[in-house]
C-alpha cells in the first residue's frame, strides 16, 4: 500500500517534471538571473583604458560632431597604439569607439550590448548544430542553451571583461561572439555552398586578424575542421573555398603579431620562433588541464548542471531518434580537446601576466569543449541504451536533477561566486548606489569647462562587478594622465573624501 502511494507520488512529480515543464522554468530561471545583472548596468561607467583610448574619438567628436573628423580620431587611436603598446589593430578600433566617447550618459548601453551579443550569437550557432543538424526538437535545443548559457554567464572569471567594462568586453566578449557567429556562417556555407555566407565569415576574420589572439585562433582551428569534416563526409571540391577567409585572416593577424608595441608591452624577448611554438604546444594541453582541475575545485555547480545536461541530452536524443550517427566521433571529440588545449597558447607564448579577459575565453572554450564531447556520446549512447525515452526521464533524469539539487544545496557556498550574487550583493549593500553617486560627482566635476585644474574627492575603492581604476593622488600616474587627456584638463588629482568636503564641499 505504501509503495503504491509513494510510486503513485513519484508518477505525479515525473509528469510535473516534464522536459517541457523543466524547459519553461530554465528559461524562467534565466530571465530572473539577468534581471539584477540588467539592473546593475544603469550604475557603470567608463574606467581605466576607456580614457585612454577614447580621448581622440571624444575630442573630435566634442568639437565638431563629425563622423569623418571621428574616423581620423581612430586611425590616429590605433596608429599611436599599435607602435606604442599593441597590434590588436580591430581590438583598438572598437575600444575607440567607447560609448562615454558620445554621451556621459551612455556607458548604460555597455551590458545590454555584451549580452545581446554573448546570448544572440551562442542562441544562433547552438541552433545550427543542436536544432538543425543533431535534429533536436526545440524544447531540448532550448533547454540545453538556457543550461549552457546560465554557466557560462553566472561562473565566468571575470564580470568586468564579459558584461561591464567596455575596453575588457571589446577585447574579449565582442571577438568571442563574432567567432561564434563565424563558426555558424561556415557551418552554413557547408549545406549548399553559398558565397554570401562565404562572404560573411571573410569579413568576419579579417576583423578577428586584428583582435585577441585566442579568438583569431579559435575561428581559424574551427574553420578548418567544419572543411575537414564536410570533404570527409561529402567529398565535394567547393569546400575548399572556406580556404579563402582562413587565407583572408592571415595578413591581419601578421600585421598585429608584427607590430612595433608588442615588444613594448611584452619586453624585448616577445617574437615568434619555431622552437617557442613547439614548447608551447605540448603546454597549452597541461595547462588545460589544470584549469579543468581548478574548474573542479572552485565551480561545483557548474559541473553539477553539465552532468544535469548529461542526462538530459540522453533524453533528448532518444526522443528525437535520430538515426544518422556521427562519423568518426573519437576523433571529433580529440579535435574539440585541442581546440579547448589551443586556447592556452597565446598566453604561454607571450609568457606575461594575463588580464581576467583571458580567463573568461578559457572558461568559454571548456564549456563549448564539455557540451560537444557529450554531445557526441550522448548521441552514440542513445542509440545503444535499451532504456524507452520514458524509462530514461523516470529513472535517470528525474534522480539525477534531484541528486544535483541536494548537493548544490551542500555546496551552496559556491552560489556567492555567480554573477547574480555579486550583483544583488552590490545592490543591497549599497556600494552600488554610493558608486553611482560618487562618480556622478566626479563627472560633474571633469566636465566643467571653466575648471583646468581639476582635484576630486577619492573614491570608495569598492567595485564589486565593475571595474574602476580611481583617480590617485600622483598626478603623474597613468591613470591620472588618460582621465586628464580624455577631458582635456591641465591636471587632475584625488585627495581624500573627507579633505575634499571641507575644502570643496561648500561650493
Amino acid at each position: 500500500m505504501k509503495k503504491s502511494v509513494w510510486s503513485k507520488l513519484y508518477n505525479k512529480i515525473q509528469k510535473f517534471l516534464s522536459l517541457k515543464n523543466i524547459t519553461f522554468m530554465t528559461l524562467l530561471l534565466f530571465i530572473l538571473l539577468l534581471v539584477p545583472v540588467c539592473y546593475l548596468s544603469f550604475f557603470n561607467r567608463a574606467s581605466g583604458d576607456d580614457y585612454g583610448y577614447g580621448a581622440y574619438t571624444r575630442a573630435a567628436f566634442m568639437s565638431t560632431h563629425s563622423l569623418a573628423a571621428v574616423w581620423k580620431a581612430i586611425v590616429r587611436t590605433i596608429r599611436q597604439y599599435y607602435y606604442g603598446w599593441q597590434g590588436t589593430w580591430f581590438s583598438i578600433f572598437l575600444f575607440a569607439l567607447q560609448p562615454e566617447v558620445f554621451s556621459d550618459k551612455a556607458y548604460v548601453i555597455t551590458a545590454f550590448l555584451m549580452l545581446f551579443l554573448w546570448i544572440g550569437s551562442t542562441v544562433l550557432l547552438f541552433k545550427e548544430v543542436l536544432l538543425r543538424r543533431m535534429k533536436m526538437d526545440k524544447c531540448g535545443f532550448w533547454l540545453i542553451t538556457m543550461l549552457f548559457l546560465i554557466i557560462s554567464i553566472q561562473y565566468v572569471p571575470s564580470t568586468a571583461s564579459s558584461i561591464y567594462w567596455y575596453n575588457g568586453c571589446a577585447h574579449y566578449l565582442i571577438p568571442f561572439a563574432m567567432a561564434q557567429f563565424t563558426v555558424y556562417l561556415c557551418l552554413r556555407f557547408t549545406d549548399a555552398y553559398q558565397l554570401k555566407y562565404m562572404a560573411g565569415s571573410s569579413v568576419l576574420m579579417i576583423l578577428l586578424g586584428g583582435a585577441n589572439y585566442q579568438a583569431a585562433l579559435f575561428v581559424l582551428i574551427a574553420a578548418v575542421y567544419i572543411g575537414i569534416w564536410d570533404f570527409l563526409k561529402k567529398k565535394k571540391r567547393q569546400i575548399f573555398y572556406l580556404l579563402v577567409p582562413v587565407i583572408l585572416e592571415i595578413p591581419g593577424l601578421i600585421v598585429s603579431i608584427k607590430a612595433p608595441g608588442n615588444k613594448i608591452r611584452g619586453g624585448e624577448a616577445f617574437g615568434f620562433s619555431v622552437s617557442k611554438v613547439a614548447g608551447t604546444i605540448g603546454k597549452s594541453f597541461v595547462k588545460g588541464f589544470t584549469d579543468i582541475l581548478t574548474y573542479l575545485n572552485e565551480k561545483p555547480v557548474m559541473w553539477l548542471v553539465l552532468f544535469a545536461m548529461f542526462l538530459l541530452l540522453l533524453e533528448i536524443f532518444k526522443k528525437s531518434g535520430q538515426e544518422d550517427a556521427l562519423t568518426y566521433p573519437a576523433f571529433r571529440i580529440l579535435a574539440l580537446i585541442c581546440l579547448y588545449a589551443a586556447m592556452q597558447a597565446p598566453e604561454i607564448f607571450a609568457g606575461v601576466e594575463v588580464s581576467g579577459g583571458v580567463k573568461n575565453m578559457n572558461y568559454w572554450c571548456f564549456l563549448l569543449m564539455m557540451l560537444g564531447c557529450m554531445v557526441i556520446v550522448c548521441n552514440i549512447l542513445a542509440k545503444k541504451i535499451r532504456l524507452s525515452k520514458e524509462q530514461i526521464h523516470k529513472y535517470l533524469v528525474i534522480p539525477g536533477m534531484v541528486l544535483c539539487l541536494v548537493l548544490v544545496i551542500l555546496v551552496k557556498g559556491n552560489l556567492k561566486e555567480t554573477t547574480t550574487y555579486k550583483c544583488i550583493d552590490y545592490i543591497v549593500t549599497g556600494q552600488a548606489a554610493d558608486y553611482r553617486e560618487q562618480m556622478d560627482l566626479q563627472t560633474k566635476l571633469l566636465t566643467d569647462e571653466t575648471a583646468e585644474h581639476v582635484v576630486v574627492p577619492a573614491m570608495n575603492p569598492e567595485q564589486g562587478p565593475f571595474m574602476h581604476m580611481q583617480i590617485t593622488p600622483n598626478e603623474d600616474a597613468w591613470i591620472n594622465g588618460v582621465v586628464k587627456q580624455f577631458y582635456e584638463k591641465e591636471s587632475v588629482v584625488s585627495i581624500p573624501r573627507p579633505e575634499w568636503m571641507e575644502l570643496y564641499g561648500a561650493q
